[in-house]
């Protein structure tokens, strides 16, 4: 009496090359929509953390910075320790890292577009983004496109 369990080689064959054209037909789109989402998730991150940053400087009633990178940016109270006076956009002696945010792989803050011009900011005791004319710009681009996360003067903060 024959067994008639397992698979013959010309099944695994046929069932791999099936599953070989699906991937290869679903692989490009989720690579696409994998680097949209990495964009979207990173420019709606740096949106949350200026919020933190905001609300740590009205917590603390002292400046809060974030320092950027092309990689990514750094949050702290910048109540001026270790200097002569309060807030020198330095991290130095006792002040608190908030947040030290990498982007993913891929993803960059466009600091050539950003304004200010500095790289940086901060937030006044009252919330209030200090030195802003009129409003902050902070590019996030990546291969899939480009998000701009902005800041009015008032400290509203909204992706575009």
């Amino acid at each position: 009496m024959r067994r008639n369990s397992g698979f013959t080689a010309l099944e695994v064959a046929v069932s791999l090359a099936i599953v070989t054209v699906l991937a290869s037909v679903s692989m490009p789109s989720f690579l696409s929509w994998l680097s949209t989402h990495r964009l979207r998730g990173s420019a709606i991150n740096l949106m949350s953390d200026i919020e933190l940053a905001k609300i740590r400087a009205m917590r603390e009633n002292a400046f809060v910075a974030v320092v950027f990178t092309a990689e990514g940016y750094s949050i702290f109270l910048d109540n001026g320790e270790g200097a002569a006076t309060g807030g020198d956009w330095q991290r130095t002696g006792a002040e608190r890292l908030i947040h030290d945010r990498r982007l993913p792989a891929g993803v960059s803050i466009q600091l050539a577009d950003m304004t200010p011009a500095e790289n940086r900011m901060r937030f006044t005791g009252r919330g209030l983004p200090e030195g802003l004319a009129s409003a902050a710009l902070i590019p996030v681009a990546n291969k899939a496109g480009r998000r701009d996360v902005h800041i009015n003067r008032l400290g509203r903060v909204w992706i575009q």
